[in-house]
Formats: structure tokens, sequence, C-alpha cells
């Protein structure tokens, strides 16, 4: 039995019964975190133009598209719904597959809304298409992130046709045509990093997830043995000898990649190559009690590799701000905080942050700083960045942090996971929707229909952009 059909088989086979608590109470934390970047993001330029476009293509009122007052086609409703979540950058992270949830988590819920699943329906489906995603990207090559591809296009493409495949009830063979029928469909191009179209390929990820399930339902074919096909997935994306087809298969939900590794969740919406440093400037500042005007310098260490994404020094939008080192630790510095109005068109030009950014000085030491060098290993230890700050009256304060506050191994609490759903969701919806969502969510086997959920999100934004 080939890779492609064993991970069919387990789809098929995998009910809601069998997931462990563990692994669904961590999926509603992530799914929360998901649509809280969904909520904040409605009001983005990229969002309020797929919008726009969605809503010229007309057609069948299927299912919500988040804050738009709007119900579309089930395909469209993906792909706007995946950009919306991805607008700002603000959704979570995993190893090696970038950003998991809103890979997936879109899909399920256009779908599902339109075929009146329930919670535990949504969480099963959910659930499965992390753990396909995140073991393909698990058992791929170390060295991926250099590809020109967005790797993560493709890994969404299958992660998301996995769980639309589950919500249909699609028997193996015709999982194993949906398999190939999404990597057929996936695409997405490193250039594009840092404009509109980066965003969107969450949700042209989406979309190709609920398309190719759809096809499948009806008879389309593909490559039953897409994944390890010569020419397939995995070869065409990391060449041959650099995957394990058969490893990745046998460790599927052994235990569940929402599990182990785990997935982080954001504490600010910027890159999450900057997070460590952030956490590592503003705790120097705080232990020292010190001032924008105190500050002669700041060297941050980081790698070649990190500037691949951190690909803009000096920003020219507020959504390539979230991808430039300086712009981040500036706005710390001066604002002692790191939130949504970091990325705003009015702090991009403000003097101090923009005076702030010529303090900031990277270096490169030959230290693993995550996500590492060129030619670590997948067994490596990865670091945080070292920072340090020099005072204008002589002083050196040197932090290294090399666990972020989010991530799986210092999660962010319940407390604070609570506030970033309600600061993201303010914008969008009244108080008591905001808490009736939010219950909602982490309800989720509850809830009979997810269509009640969708109705929250629905209406258009309280602040427009």
């Amino acid at each position: 039995m080939g890779a492609t059909e064993k991970i069919s088989r387990f789809i098929v086979d995998t009910d809601y019964e069998d997931i462990p608590r563990d692994a669904v109470e961590k999926a509603k934390r992530t799914a929360l975190d998901c649509l809280a970047a969904a909520l904040a993001g409605v009001v983005e330029p990229v969002s309020q133009t797929i919008t726009g476009y969605i809503r010229k293509l007309g057609g069948p009122t299927q299912a919500t598209v988040f804050g738009a007052g709007l119900k579309v086609s089930v395909p469209d409703a993906a792909l706007a719904n995946g950009s919306i979540a991805h607008a700002l950058d603000y959704d979570d992270c995993g190893v090696k597959i970038g950003h998991p949830s809103v890979l997936v988590l879109p899909a399920v819920l256009s779908l599902g809304e339109h075929l009146g699943a329930s919670g535990q329906d949504i969480l099963t489906a959910y659930i499965l298409g992390l753990e396909v995603e995140g073991k393909l990207a698990l058992h791929a090559d170390f060295k991926l992130m250099q590809a020109r591809l967005n790797h993560q296009t493709w890994y969404g493409s299958v992660g998301a046709v996995a769980a639309c495949a589950k919500l249909l009830r699609l028997d193996v063979a015709k999982t194993r045509m949906a398999l190939g029928i999404a990597a057929n469909f996936a695409c997405g191009l490193a250039a594009n990093h840092g404009s509109m179209a980066a965003a969107a390929g969450a949700g042209n990820a989406c979309r190709n997830g609920v398309v190719a399930a759809l096809m499948a339902q009806e008879g389309f074919t593909a490559n039953p043995d897409i994944i390890e096909a010569k020419n397939g997935f995995y070869d065409t994306l990391v060449g041959r000898d650099h995957y394990d087809a058969e490893r990745m298969a046998e460790s599927l939900g052994n235990p569940f990649y929402v599990e182990s590794p785990g997935i982080g969740l954001k504490k600010y919406p910027s890159c999450y190559h900057t997070h460590r440093a952030l956490d590592g400037v503003l705790q120097l500042m705080g232990e020292h009690r010190l001032t924008d005007k105190d500050i002669a310098e700041v060297d941050v260490g980081t790698s070649e590799r990190a500037l691949r994404v951190l690909a803009f020094s000096e920003p020219e939008t507020p959504y390539q701000a979230k991808y430039s080192m300086p712009h981040c630790i500036a706005a710390a510095v001066v604002d002692h905080q790191v939130t949504l109005d970091t990325f705003t068109s009015y702090k991009l030009e403000d003097r101090g942050i923009v005076e702030a950014r010529k303090k900031v000085h990277l270096s490169f030491p030959d230290i693993p700083i995550w996500p590492g060098l060129a030619d670590v290993g997948p067994d490596t230890k990865f670091v945080g960045n070292p920072v340090t700050i020099r005072t204008t009256d002589g002083r050196s304060f040197s932090a290294r942090v090399d666990i972020p506050r989010g991530d799986p191994a210092l999660p962010l609490t319940d407390d604070e996971l609570l506030a970033k759903y309600r600061e993201c969701a303010r914008s969008q919806l009244r108080p008591d929707d905001i808490e009736r969502s939010l219950g909602m969510v982490l309800g989720l086997e509850r809830v009979a229909d997810i269509g009640t959920l969708m109705a929250i999100l629905r209406p258009p934004s309280l602040h427009k952009a």
C-alpha cells in the first residue's frame, strides 16, 4: 500500500471519537486564533479587494464571506476567507508548514456551512487537514525554505482537500483522486512575498481543497498515488531522495501534528521571525526602564535565511512593515509594544519610528538562529535572536529569548488568547456577538450546525477601512 492510499485510509477511517481530547482542545484554540486574525483582517486592502471581486461574480449563496454581509459559492467563500484570515499575518505558525490553520479552516468552514455540518464534523475535518499537511511537511527535506516556490500553498492545498474529503465523506478511492486533483492545482511563487498575492495564497489553497474534493465526488480522476509518484507531489516539490513518504504515512495520528510539534499562536501581528527579537528587546527595555531617547543602537542577530522572509529593510507599505525587522524593533523601542496599530500607514510614517529604524543594525552570528542556517539538519536545536541595546550614556544590555510567548512550549494563556480574540473582533462584531462566537468556538463539539457561527461572522464590519 502506497503513501497516498495510506493517507486516504487514515482520512476515511478516523472519526471524532478516535482523536485524543488534547488534540481537540488545542485545535479549538488554534481555530479561535485563526478567526481572530480573520476578523482583524477584514478591513485590510487585500481583503476589501478580494471581497469586491467575489461580490461582482455573484452566483449561488452557499457560504459566508467574513465581515461582508455576503454569501457566495463555496469555492469563492473559501478563497475570500482564506485570504482575509492571512491578510495581517497574525495567524498561527507551525514547524515547516508556515501557517497551518489558515490553509485549512476557511475551507472547512465554507464547505461545512453549505453542508450544514456539525461542530464535531468541523473539528474532525480540521484536525485531519492539519495532520496531513503537517506530516507531509515534517517528512520533507529540511532545506525546503530555500525553494523558490511558496511551499505552504502546496501543503495547504493537500491539507484543505483532506479536510474537505472528510466533510464530504468520500471513500478511499475518491479521496485518493481528490488528493491528486488538489496537488495538480497547487502553486505559489516566493517572488510574490509582501504583496496581496502572497496573502491570497492561503485563500487559493483553501479554494483548491474545496474544488478538488467536489470534483472527486463527481468522479473526476487524477493520479491515485500522487504523493509518492515520480513527478508527483513530493518528487516535484522537494526532489528525489529528499523526502520519506513511507515514514510520513506511518506517522499519521501518532501523535497528531496539533499535539506535537504543536502550533504556535502569535503574540505580535508581525512575521514570526521577528518575535524572539521583539521579546528580547521589550524584556531589556522593561528591566532597565529604557525609552527610545535612551537608546543609541540596537543590534539584532539574525540569519541570511530569515532575511529571505524579512525582506523589507525600508518598508513602503504597512504589509511590508510586518516583514521588516528594523520597523518592528523600532516600533517596540518607541511605543514599548507591537500591536495591530503598529502596521498602519500612520505608524509607517511616524517620525519617531522612522528615526528609530536607523538605530537598528543586523548582524549574522554563527549560531543556529531560528529558523536556522542553511546547512542545519532536522535535529538542530535552534536559538533565538541575540539582541544588544547600547545606550547614549555608554551602557550595554544583551538578551536572547529562545522560546517566544505563544510557542507550543510557552503557549499563550487562556486570558491572552481571549484578549487577542476580543481585540481583533471588536472592529467587526458587537460585544454580545464577540462573546457568543467565542463561546461557540471553544465549545465547537456541541454546535449542532456551523451555520449558526458563520451567521455571526457574516455582518458587514462596524468600522470600514
